[in-house]
């Protein structure tokens, strides 16, 4: 890789080059200059080298900056080459930051007593544009914007270089662009472009290193990525406090409410408000994450690697050689791999075990019922169902009112009716949660036909709540009616 040292001109007291920029000279391999005549080509044959011009590069006297980039670079591919300039560090708008643009090549400026020096000047910053300089370690917990420019000094070693990475990477996109001016023996500094990853990952950074970033002015980008970035800031030093102090635990509760939001938004049949409920569910996920990560547990990589292979190892028949023709089929395959799943990590217990005890208890009820069926413990049809469901109706009349025998004969039949559900091929959750929003439904239009009249529900008999029930009932099937007959 080759390299090129920018070099402005200064002389001491007695009008001697100085003796920085000399030695810099004479140890290139070759020297540039843009005219053959003036200061800089006398400065250089004062240094004992024979300068190259731009005019014997191709280049014209007012060449644009960007073809001065090109024949430097073609010039520095296999050698050291100096630049020299009495204008230094306006070498010429462009030239620098497009060097810099260059990742092949190593820039240098000489002399310059500071890092900010080179940043502010030779990067041809805008001046009167907001800008904030932050010591490396004051970082994570400074405030400052994206849109302005931002010089990180203190940067003295690589484990402060990394810790800055990080500490960047939490406002800046991972291949946003920054430079590191890092201090040479002989005077000058060297320029390095890099990027926030980057910097994160560096191995060896140089004591009094200053790092610049670029402002940036682009909105962040959408998508999964950018969720997770956000959801690092909030709960990094300085971010989110609420965000900060949560744990699995007391997530557990949003984790449901959010998935019970999302059901609610389906069965409403509301889309817009489905794709906003994902949304909340999503980022329960990530935030789980993100704790997983900094226990050192897990990350988010490590969820989606999960899933991605648990969606492949259970649907042999898409991405194996398994036959599965019918949704039976597929779910008996899906079962037998959740068997060997238990088996291969050495999970003890029978077959019960493994169905999370945390489900609403009429879910909890169903899945414990199909995996017993699943094992065998099932009648042959469903005529025993229905009379396990009558014997259990003929215990519960025969229970106290209120007694503990009455719980648990009432829970006898919720069960049993549950596998009713099962045999005729019925979610029992599915099915109770619309029977309640039937109910809600029409308890609402009671107590809109009795307002109508003037009255509260609560002061209704019950033969006026059975006349109205009716009524809504009614209304009901009609509407339903009248729909089926306008598709």
């Amino acid at each position: 890789m080759g390299s090129i040292a920018i070099v402005g001109l200064e002389r001491d007291a007695t009008g001697a080059l100085d003796a920085r920029v000399a030695s810099r000279i004479a140890r290139a391999d070759a020297v540039v200059i843009a005219a053959d005549d003036g200061i800089a080509a006398q400065a250089v044959r004062e240094a004992g080298a024979i300068p190259i011009t731009f005019a014997d590069l191709g280049l014209a006297a007012d060449a644009p900056p960007g073809a001065i980039v090109e024949a430097l670079a073609g010039l520095a591919h296999d050698r050291d080459v100096a630049l020299v300039a009495a204008g230094f560090p306006f070498v010429r708008a462009g030239v620098v930051s497009g060097l810099l643009a260059r990742r092949d090549l190593s820039v240098d400026v000489y002399p310059l007593a500071s890092p900010l020096q080179v940043l502010v000047l030779g990067l041809e910053l805008d001046v009167t544009a907001d800008a904030a300089i932050v010591d490396a370690q004051s970082l994570p917990v400074a405030e400052f914007r994206r849109d302005a420019h931002l010089v990180v000094t203190g940067i003295d070693n690589a484990a402060l270089a990394r810790a800055a990475g990080k500490a960047l990477g939490q406002d800046y996109a991972p291949d946003h662009s920054l430079v590191l001016a890092t201090p040479l023996a002989d005077g000058g500094f060297d320029l390095v472009p890099t990027s926030v990853e980057a910097l994160a990952r560096i191995e060896r950074c140089e004591r009094g290193t200053v790092a610049f970033v670029a402002p940036s002015r682009i909105e962040p980008p959408d998508g999964f990525d950018e969720l997770v970035r956000i959801v690092d800031v909030l709960r990094s030093p300085g971010g989110c406090p609420w965000d900060r102090e949560q744990t699995h635990e007391t997530l557990a509760k949003h984790m449901l409410e959010e998935a019970y939001e999302a059901v609610h938004a389906i069965e409403a049949g509301d889309l817009k408000a489905l794709a906003d409920e994902l949304g909340d569910v999503l980022l329960q996920v990530v935030l789980h994450a993100r704790i997983g990560a900094e226990e050192g547990c897990f990350d988010i990589d490590e969820v989606v690697s999960n899933i991605i292979a648990k969606i492949r190892r259970r649907h042999p028949h898409i991405f194996g050689s398994a036959e599965a023709r019918t949704p039976e089929e597929v779910t008996r395959n899906w079962d037998a791999i959740k068997r060997e799943e238990r088996e291969e990590r050495g999970d003890e217990g029978g077959v019960l075990s493994g169905v999370t005890r945390s489900l609403p208890a009429l879910m909890y009820a169903q899945k414990l019922s199909k995996r017993a069926a699943a094992a065998g413990f099932d009648g042959p049809d469903i005529a025993g169902v229905w009379a396990k469901v009558h014997e259990e109706i003929d215990e519960l009349k025969a229970a106290t009112p209120g007694s503990a025998e009455a719980v648990d004969e009432v829970g006898d039949l919720l069960f049993t009716v549950v596998n009713v559900a099962r045999h005729l091929g019925v979610d029992a959750e599915d099915a109770l949660r619309r029977t309640c929003a039937k109910f809600v439904r029409r308890f609402e239009q009671m107590e809109q036909a009795a307002q109508a009249s003037g009255k509260d529900v609560r002061d209704l008999s019950i033969e006026e709540y059975d006349e109205l029930w009716e009524l809504a009932k009614g209304q009901e099937r009609h509407g339903a009616g009248s729909k089926e007959a306008a598709t």
